[in-house]
């Protein structure tokens, strides 16, 4: 597992970070859990709006992949306002950078994603983006993992960023962790979007999504 918080990679550079710290940490730990369902809440799409998902195969991601990040969410007692889910077998049509040439050229088996919106009683609202991505094998796993990883290298694209309201937050890639499972690249990011959560939060956030 690699947890870089306040360094490279991602969206912009992965890596460095309250009240808002168990918040964060919450998030990202979570969102890389193994595991069920589409869309809870419509607070990440707007109103009237609904999760979707697409066909993938035989893959063996999934939503029981973002089921279970958010229950380990709301195990830290930690509200989940709405949590939005994705699956595609075309990696490439959905990643930029490096990481999109790379899944052009080793095209993956499945990809879910998840897009989570952790808030608290104080209005603190911070948004928890996680993939998974299954490859063909090991070895290239590995290689996919490895890009993900650096610095300005690209990453699968954010839910946020392709629907919503919150299509204009931009991850720094500074509350960043990711791991590798086998054939499967799974990597979150969380971002604060309202008030001051920060630091140790987003830290923890990412790597519960991880854990």
């Amino acid at each position: 597992m690699t947890r870089r918080i306040g360094g490279a990679g991602g969206g912009s550079s992965k890596g460095s970070g309250g009240a808002a710290t168990v918040l964060l940490a919450v998030g990202v730990a979570v969102a890389l859990g193994v595991g069920g369902t589409s869309a809870a809440g419509s607070g990440l799409l707007g109103p009237g709006s609904s999760g979707s998902v697409n066909g993938r195969g035989s893959s063996e991601v999934g939503n029981r992949d973002s089921a279970a990040a958010e229950a380990r969410i709301v195990a830290r007692g930690v509200r989940v306002a709405a949590r939005v889910t994705d699956d595609a077998s075309n990696c490439a049509a959905h990643a930029y950078g490096q990481v999109r040439d790379f899944l052009t050229a080793n095209p993956c088996v499945g990809l879910h994603r998840a897009l989570f919106e952790v808030g608290d009683r104080k209005g603190d609202v911070v948004l928890v983006a996680a993939s998974w991505v299954e490859m063909a094998d090991v070895a290239t796993a590995r290689r996919l993992k490895q890009l993900v990883d650096g610095s300005g290298s690209g990453n699968v694209v954010e839910l946020s960023r392709e629907r919503g309201r919150y299509q204009a937050v931009r991850y720094t890639g500074d509350f960043y962790a990711s791991r590798l499972e086998g054939t499967v690249v799974s990597n979150a990011q969380a971002q604060p979007v309202a008030r001051g959560t920060t630091g140790l939060v987003l830290t923890v956030l990412v790597n519960d999504a991880l854990a």
